[in-house]
């Protein structure tokens, strides 16, 4: 873009005696372009950068695809998908790279970053026709300025990345601050020279509804564009600690996003009246999106077939369930390959393929035995479920318990001798030793409404076997964690060797137990009212990763929790575990009632305490939220006024509900940090799909980039369009400055080359994306592709495009429209 914020005279000057391809080589003024205006559009100067372009910092890449042979990840940052450019006055430029891999989802390990560069253009009179990168500044947040989860959420530095913003557009105020345009948001983002943001970012008001914002399907302060960044923080946080193992998202299985916005949470689509929380749709969370940005998606508790179905058809990683009966039945009859044979995800011997999906037994089979009880465990293992999830709670001496709540529950437990045990009579467990509690209470309890529970010890013989050897008082002793891994060994021996050995499945469950994960959740609630009733986050992690690692079950045993302090510890401290991230919304209602405000609702005026001080929209959905910018159609192009007062940011692409083929441009006033309510119209050519820059040249005129969809041969609209601005709310007036598919290239600086199209006397720049103009007087012009490293091929089909960066003479003065 345009350094308009210099006086064009004085711009233009410092270019010509600064950069040789304008001003000429040791003083030759052949160089210079021709003093008379040529009939069409001609080509004068040409530096490319080679695809392949990379500089130092983290490797990058992980997340996306491979693309035209080059395969992924990268060592280092490529340098590429250049989408702003400031002229410097010296001879050198500042280019902004985008968000790197075109997604929120696979860009959180590229740096958003603005590079110098100084080209060396080839001329008539010769040149190198290279372009060199000189430096870079990396944008960051180290003073907290961003109100939302980011990728490297818990450094100091806090670099920001392509999940974080999409940075489209930049410009350079004269008090030597930046100013990007983002397209998650959308957003501006105000850093200062080195990249550090200096104040928050700012919002788009709808000035069409008051009070409303204009935002896009990625903007931060909606719910179903959080779970990915908050994904990406935890994982970033668990690499800097040396836990390679990705994290697991683990949502509330009504919460996913299933196509039908009418399905969901009761209390979420309707709540009570007075309740204080409000309405919002439920589907929140895109199976899709998660696992494009690498993270396994295991959805809990899932209990009736029909939607055990649906969700495998939706391709969850996992499922959690109360029925392993229905769960087993529901795998095995799943045809993931659509072949019309059922079984995809069963090995060769018919057991559940724990590399294909995982499927858990929630607290065992609560529908099926009491929860969290040995007998539970036994019925999950019986048919054959690839994961044990349960509860822990501590005990007083610091034992880990199977335990869901933080009390002795007087629904689920009775006393040992028969005595009255009754709600008004229950003890937390951190206040009782693990002995005194396997002396004192019974935990076989049935609870209504689970027709298919029993606790007959009859049908659980591996359970009353191993009581009877490790003296228990009962098979429905509330067992300790390390009873737990006990028994999974005992079950095995038991089917290998012992009394279950002539059972029709023994060699089954031999094999599926010798294998069994355990999903363990650490069962805290950092909610003031509730803290104090379990033990504190630190010695609650120590004592469960304590038992893990004292059975060499590092690799099969994962920590999950929806209070994320106790699994950040584990990742700090314990890196060769995995942890498991819980998302659900049981809120607390205003006046008494609901639940206990698990994991999302906020306390009080602060964030939600249990996501480590990770702020959550909380119940900022569609369609309260309704997403009215179009998914990369933020702020693609964004101008400032040659005075240096006012920026003019341009949507990339129309506006949901709004005039067709017409894009908007924000007037947005420096000084007073606001959008004035000024706006102008941008209408679309036919075959235009989207803008690729905006840069003024006076106080009225300016250059518009638009292009369609396609690169190659099959692109037929890539044009630089002369705009007049007019009044408040009308449209610009525009006319064709330069077609880019079609610059005379008189002096041979792009000479023919086989099997690249559009080099020689016709030049064509036909790239997908094309989105650099920078003006150096009102003849000649600088523009600059996007090559979307790796994915562009515009000239060479199958082979990454490079940079290039070719200089323009006009046919017509700008300005004189």
């Amino acid at each position: 873009m345009s350094a308009s914020s210099f006086p064009l005279r004085q711009r233009m000057l410092a270019t010509l005696l600064a950069a040789g391809a304008l001003a000429g080589c040791a003083g030759s003024s052949n160089s210079n372009p021709s003093e008379q205006p040529p009939e069409k559009p001609r080509l004068f100067g040409r530096a490319v950068l080679p695809a392949s372009t990379f500089a130092e910092g983290p490797a990058s890449g992980e997340f996306a695809a491979n693309g035209n042979g080059v395969s992924v990840p990268f060592a280092q940052q490529p340098v590429q998908g250049f989408s702003a450019v400031l002229d410097n006055g010296d001879g050198s430029y500042r280019v902004m790279t985008d968000n790197g891999y075109g997604t929120l989802e696979n860009s959180a390990d590229f740096h958003l970053r603005v590079y110098t560069v100084r080209p060396s253009f080839k001329t008539k009179q010769g040149g190198a026709g290279t372009l060199a990168v000189d430096s870079f500044f990396e944008l960051r947040d180290p003073d907290k300025k961003v109100p939302f989860a980011i990728t490297h959420h818990f450094t100091e530095e806090r670099i920001l990345t392509g999940a974080d913003f999409d940075i489209e557009s930049m410009q350079r105020a004269p008090d030597g601050t930046f100013w990007f345009g983002d397209e998650f948001g959308p957003f501006l983002l105000h850093t200062d020279d080195t990249g550090k943001l200096l104040e928050a970012p700012i919002p788009l008001p709808d000035f069409d509804h008051e009070g409303q914002q204009l935002r896009s399907p990625q903007n931060p302060f909606t719910e179903e564009a959080s779970a990915v960044r908050v994904m990406n923080a935890v994982r970033a946080h668990a690499r800097r600690h040396g836990n390679t193992r990705t994290p697991v998202f683990s949502p509330w299985y009504v919460m996913l996003d299933d196509g039908n916005p009418e399905t969901g949470v009761g209390d979420r689509l309707s709540p009570p009246e007075g309740s204080g929380v409000a309405a919002s749709t439920s589907d929140v969370f895109k199976v899709s999106s998660l696992q494009s940005a690498g993270y396994p998606v295991v959805a809990w508790t899932v209990n009736d077939l029909p939607s055990m179905q649906a969700l495998l058809a939706m391709k969850v990683d996992g499922i959690i369930s109360d029925r392993p009966d229905l769960l087993l039945e529901a795998v095995r009859g799943f045809d993931a390959n659509g072949d019309g044979t059922p079984g995809d995800y069963l090995d060769a011997e018919g057991l559940i393929d724990p590399t294909k999906f995982d499927a858990q037994g929630h607290r065992g089979g609560r529908n099926l035995r009491p929860e969290n009880t040995l007998p539970a465990m036994e019925v999950a293992l019986d048919n054959l479920m690839t994961t044990l999830e349960l509860d822990n709670g501590i005990s007083s001496d610091g034992v880990p318990m199977l335990d869901h709540d933080p009390h002795v529950e007087a629904a689920k437990c009775r006393r040992a001798d028969d005595t009255p045990y009754e709600k008004a009579d229950e003890v937390l467990v951190k206040t009782l030793s693990a002995e005194d509690i396997q002396s004192t209470f019974i935990c076989d309890k049935l609870l209504a409404g689970r027709a298919d529970q029993t606790n007959d010890v009859a049908l659980s013989p591996v359970s009353q076997a191993f009581a009877t050897e490790k003296g228990l008082p009962h098979p429905y002793v509330m067992p300790t964690l390390q009873q737990v891994f006990d028994f999974v060994g005992a079950y095995v021996a038991y089917y290998r060797d012992g009394a279950g050995s002539t059972h029709a499945e023994a060699g089954k469950r031999v094999k599926n137990a010798e294998r069994v994960r355990f999903n363990i959740e650490t069962k805290l609630n950092p909610r003031q009212e509730f803290a104090a009733r379990t033990v504190e986050p630190a010695p609650f992690a120590e004592a469960v990763v304590g038992v893990i690692l004292a059975n060499g079950l590092a690799e099969r045993a994962d920590v999950q929790s929806f209070d994320f302090r106790t699994l950040l510890y584990v990742q700090e401290k314990y890196p060769q575990v995995r942890t498991v991230y819980l998302f659900g919304d049981f809120p607390t209602y205003a006046g008494g009632g609901g639940d206990d405000g698990t994991n999302l609702q906020p306390e009080g005026e602060a964030t939600t305490p249990w996501l480590a001080g990770m702020p959550w929209p909380y119940r900022s959905t569609a369609p309260g939220s309704t997403f009215r910018v179009k998914a990369s159609g933020g702020f693609e192009g964004m101008a400032i006024t040659p005075d240096g007062k006012k920026l003019l940011p341009l949507l990339e692409k129309p506006l949901e509900g709004g005039k067709a083929g017409t894009l908007l441009i924000h007037e947005f006033d420096l000084e007073s940090r606001g959008y004035t309510g000024v706006r102008y119209e941008y209408p679309l050519e036919e075959k235009g799909v989207a803008i690729g820059d905006f840069v003024l040249v006076d106080d009225a005129h300016g250059l518009v980039i638009e292009r369609d969809g396609f690169e190659h041969a099959q692109a037929t609209h890539k044009a630089l369009f002369e705009v007049k601005l007019k009044g408040d709310g009308q449209p610009v007036q525009k006319r064709l400055a330069v077609d880019l598919l079609h610059i005379d290239n008189p002096y041979g600086v792009a000479a023919p080359m086989e099997g690249q199209l559009g080099l020689g006397e016709d030049f064509s720049f036909p790239f997908v994306t094309i989105e650099d103009v920078v003006v150096f007087d009102r003849r000649r012009i600088g523009v600059l592709n996007d090559n979307n490293y790796p994915f562009s091929a515009g000239r060479r089909p199958g082979q990454a495009e490079d940079t290039e960066f070719i200089l323009i003479e006009l046919e017509r003065e700008l300005g004189g429209m």
